[in-house]
Protein backbone atom coordinates (compact mmCIF):
# COMPACT_ATOMS: atom_id res chain seq x y z
CA UNK A 1 0.00 0.00 0.00
CA UNK A 2 1.61 3.47 -1.04
CA UNK A 3 1.10 7.02 0.83
CA UNK A 4 -1.52 8.04 -2.47
CA UNK A 5 -3.53 5.20 -1.65
CA UNK A 6 -4.26 6.16 2.26
CA UNK A 7 -4.05 10.01 0.88
CA UNK A 8 -7.37 11.78 2.19
CA UNK A 9 -9.46 13.87 -0.50
CA UNK A 10 -11.93 16.44 0.21
CA UNK A 11 -15.53 16.00 -1.16
CA UNK A 12 -15.47 18.79 -3.13
CA UNK A 13 -12.37 17.93 -4.78
CA UNK A 14 -13.79 14.40 -5.20
CA UNK A 15 -16.92 15.48 -6.60
CA UNK A 16 -15.39 17.61 -9.39
CA UNK A 17 -13.23 15.05 -10.70
CA UNK A 18 -16.01 12.76 -11.03
CA UNK A 19 -17.77 15.39 -12.46
CA UNK A 20 -20.90 15.31 -10.42
CA UNK A 21 -22.49 17.79 -7.70
CA UNK A 22 -21.38 16.91 -3.97
CA UNK A 23 -25.00 16.65 -3.00
CA UNK A 24 -24.58 13.58 -5.36
CA UNK A 25 -21.17 12.41 -4.00
CA UNK A 26 -22.46 12.67 -0.28
CA UNK A 27 -25.85 11.04 -1.27
CA UNK A 28 -24.23 8.04 -3.15
CA UNK A 29 -21.83 7.66 -0.42
CA UNK A 30 -24.42 7.49 2.52
CA UNK A 31 -26.09 4.95 -0.19
CA UNK A 32 -22.63 2.87 -0.07
CA UNK A 33 -23.05 3.47 -3.85
CA UNK A 34 -19.74 4.90 -4.83
CA UNK A 35 -16.74 2.33 -3.79
CA UNK A 36 -14.09 5.21 -2.84
CA UNK A 37 -14.40 5.55 0.69
CA UNK A 38 -17.27 5.45 3.34
CA UNK A 39 -19.57 7.62 5.30
CA UNK A 40 -20.51 7.62 8.52
CA UNK A 41 -22.96 9.48 11.59
CA UNK A 42 -21.65 9.42 15.21
CA UNK A 43 -24.26 8.62 17.23
CA UNK A 44 -26.10 11.68 18.34
CA UNK A 45 -24.81 13.99 15.56
CA UNK A 46 -27.30 14.74 12.61
CA UNK A 47 -24.34 15.46 10.11
CA UNK A 48 -22.26 12.99 8.10
CA UNK A 49 -18.30 12.69 7.61
CA UNK A 50 -17.01 11.55 4.55
CA UNK A 51 -14.02 9.59 4.23
CA UNK A 52 -12.54 10.03 0.59
CA UNK A 53 -9.29 7.47 -0.48
CA UNK A 54 -6.99 8.87 -2.97
CA UNK A 55 -6.59 5.58 -4.25
CA UNK A 56 -9.58 4.12 -4.39
CA UNK A 57 -11.09 7.45 -6.32
CA UNK A 58 -8.27 7.02 -8.79
CA UNK A 59 -9.54 3.44 -9.05
CA UNK A 60 -12.60 4.07 -9.91
CA UNK A 61 -12.27 7.17 -11.78
CA UNK A 62 -10.66 4.16 -14.19
CA UNK A 63 -12.80 1.67 -13.89
CA UNK A 64 -15.48 4.65 -15.37
CA UNK A 65 -12.85 5.35 -18.42
CA UNK A 66 -12.88 1.74 -19.24
CA UNK A 67 -16.48 1.18 -18.64
CA UNK A 68 -16.67 -1.31 -16.00
CA UNK A 69 -17.98 1.02 -13.74
CA UNK A 70 -21.20 3.62 -13.61
CA UNK A 71 -21.97 6.17 -10.81
CA UNK A 72 -24.21 5.25 -8.28
CA UNK A 73 -25.00 1.65 -10.13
Amino acid sequence: MSKSDVERVKTKQAAEELNIGIDSLQYLMQMEKLPIGFAYKKPGCKRYFYVIYRGLLDQYKKQLADGTARIGI
